[in-house]
């Protein structure tokens, strides 16, 4: 039982003084303000050791800077996400949020430095990995973005903290009057992107993932760890919510489904 509590945590939120709460220190700057730094040190790097950055070094760099910051100007989304609202806080999300996201999923950037070095790609290649990135992290943040300010007004959340402006706010992010599906066991998001499938952001999520490791080539599997990784991960987290929201909505879930019936993939699955 102590093994347990210890490794999964006793409580949900411990703060520090100044209400500093712990846990989204450490989901949100923590660990991805971390791993911002450790990119940038292989690019500083690189710079130092061959006299300019590459390529392929200069998109990792745009694709982590636009996740990373994404996550910072939304912070007040994370509050309603399944780790905050959920999962308590014991050593695996500790060790996680320091030491696997900024030091695991930052592998791309040491493997340009020290194994690509100043091999880079074409630039018609790099630029169809742009153009496939910026549509998915359009459609990540979007999605994110409507589903948890919908379920911050729907606890009452201030509407100034609902539109806190940070840089960039992109356009379709909040949804005023959202389409929903309501019952005695509670309400839906079925509007924006939510409209097309149950998980888009999961979809762009691994989009993006997966643009990171094939930044590196595919020479090596190390690269795409981050990425299967994230499949695994994602995939665990999709059978529980589901099943978690059939237990908790009941009919009103199966209705959901109905409407919405494709998960990652419309049309497809």
């Amino acid at each position: 039982m102590f093994f347990m509590t210890f490794f999964m945590g006793s409580g949900l939120n411990f703060r520090l003084p100044g209400n500093v709460d712990v846990k989204l220190f450490a989901e949100c700057r923590n660990s991805w303000v971390l791993l911002m730094i450790v990119t940038l040190s292989n690019a500083a790097a690189m710079y130092r050791e061959i006299g300019y950055v590459t390529g392929n070094m200069c998109f990792l760099v745009f694709a982590q800077l636009l996740y990373v910051n994404a996550i910072q100007k939304g912070e007040e989304c994370i509050i309603t996400t399944w780790d905050i609202f959920y999962e308590k806080f014991g050593w695996m999300l500790a060790y996680w949020n320091t030491c696997g996201v900024p030091f695991l999923y930052s592998i791309q950037a040491l493997y340009i430095q020290t194994i690509l070095k100043d091999y880079s790609y074409k630039p018609w290649q790099l630029a169809l990995m742009v153009s496939t990135l910026i549509p998915a992290y359009y459609i990540w943040d979007n999605a994110n973005s409507q589903k948890n300010r919908f379920r911050m007004m729907r606890h009452g959340v201030p509407k100034y903290i609902i539109q806190r402006r940070a840089f960039p706010q992109l356009p379709w992010g909040h949804i005023e009057n959202p389409r929903t599906l309501k019952s005695e066991r509670g309400e839906l998001f079925v509007d924006g992107w939510y409209r097309y499938g149950r998980k888009l952001h999961y979809t762009a999520d691994l989009v993006m993932a997966f643009l990171w490791g094939a930044s590196c080539g595919f020479d090596s599997f190390i690269p795409f760890f981050y990425f299967f990784f994230f499949i695994s991960h994602l995939l665990d987290r999709e059978r529980r919510d589901d099943h978690r929201c059939r237990r908790k909505y009941g009919e009103l879930w199966e209705r959901y489904l109905k409407l919405v019936p494709y998960k990652l993939i419309p049309g497809i699955y």
